[in-house]
């Protein structure tokens, strides 16, 4: 069984939806909504339709919440705007039947089609490929034991997720699944393509030189 690990805060408008498109996928799972103190409905929405667990705000103690509570093999870290393609868990049951395969995640598309868009999608999709470094819109899996042999994800405010990939790179095989995640692109609408270019790009590049992420979380907003 895969367990669906969902950190939401105040994402009560398209999780309905969301949830939805889990329904779709035929494989034997479990879904579990990790809230950090919504204020707008998303706990109420969950309820019936998930696990609800609660955890102090912060994508990285949430997923270590949700994955406490996980009961599956496989763990699956999925953001509330990220939709998965058909037949998505089968795909990683089937990527998993290796038994060196410690995790992995998903090629990246965003759910528009433009240059600015098809250009952060490649350039994410060249770091999976020549690097195995994922981030958390790219659906990042991996078994349960080795999850919690790595101890989860770090206590950062921000590179939670390259911090994750990053080490476990050290516990086995990464798969790369080719068909591609479907992933807004709210961020762009909201701060604009040269912002993006300017916190993504720039952000990334200060972290791989060692700027901490506690200093690097002050120029990353929200967008909810």
């Amino acid at each position: 069984m895969i367990s669906i690990v969902v950190p939401a805060l105040n994402e009560a408008e398209g999780l309905g939806g969301f949830l939805d498109s889990l329904e779709s996928q035929p494989e034997d799972r479990e879904v579990i909504v990790s809230d950090g103190g919504s204020r707008d409905g998303t706990a109420e929405i969950a309820e019936g339709r998930a696990r609800l667990v609660t955890a102090p705000p912060g994508r990285a103690s949430q997923m270590n919440a949700g994955a406490a509570a996980a009961k599956g093999e496989i763990i699956l870290f999925l953001h509330c705007d990220t939709l998965l393609p058909p037949g998505a868990l089968a795909l990683i049951e089937e990527a998993m039947r290796d038994p060196g395969a410690a995790g992995g995640g998903f090629t990246h598309r965003f759910d528009r089609d433009d240059r600015f868009s098809r250009f952060i999608s490649l350039s994410a999709n060249i770091r999976s490929r020549v690097w195995k470094l994922f981030f958390g819109d790219q659906a990042i899996f991996v078994r349960r034991d080795v999850f919690e042999k790595m101890g989860g994800f770090p206590a950062l405010p921000l590179f939670e997720d390259w911090d994750f990939s990053a080490r476990l790179r050290g516990e086995g095989n990464i798969v790369l699944i080719e068909q591609p995640i479907t992933t807004s692109g709210r961020r762009i609408e909201v701060w604009g393509k040269w912002r993006c270019f300017y916190i993504w790009w720039g952000l990334s590049i200060l972290y791989a030189l060692g700027v901490s992420p506690e200093r690097l979380a002050w120029f990353y907003g929200h967008v909810r």
